[in-house]
């Protein structure tokens, strides 16, 4: 459970500098005390789900980041992935899960 409250402490901290918030302006947002962010980012506070949702939330979190930790794979293009696909209408995912299936296909055979 250690690196796991670890590992949530130094994700909220750079997911909410990034994003140029004040640890006190990030606790107003998910109403918490700053408190709250306080010891989270210091690896001391063990956050209820609600809290955990609201942070996630907000702070954009890669949530691989907090709960897979050992993941040796580079997750970071797939969340971008995923982010970008928010975006999207659906009729536009659509589309795209199309054009996706079809470039795997291709890249997938063997060259002559």
């Amino acid at each position: 459970m250690s690196q796991s409250v670890d590992m949530l402490g130094k994700a909220v901290r750079t997911a909410r500098k990034n994003k140029h918030l004040s640890q006190e302006a990030l606790a107003e947002r998910i109403g918490v005390c700053k408190r709250t962010i306080i010891d989270i980012e210091n690896n001391t506070g063990n956050p209820k789900f609600e809290i955990l949702y609201a942070l996630v939330h907000e702070l954009d979190l890669p949530i691989h980041q907090v709960f897979y930790p050992d993941v040796s794979e580079n997750l970071e293009l797939k969340s971008m992935l995923m982010q970008e696909l928010d975006h999207c209408s659906e009729r536009e995912m659509k589309i795209i899960l199309s054009m996706v299936q079809s470039l795997r296909s291709a890249l997938q055979m063997p060259e002559a």
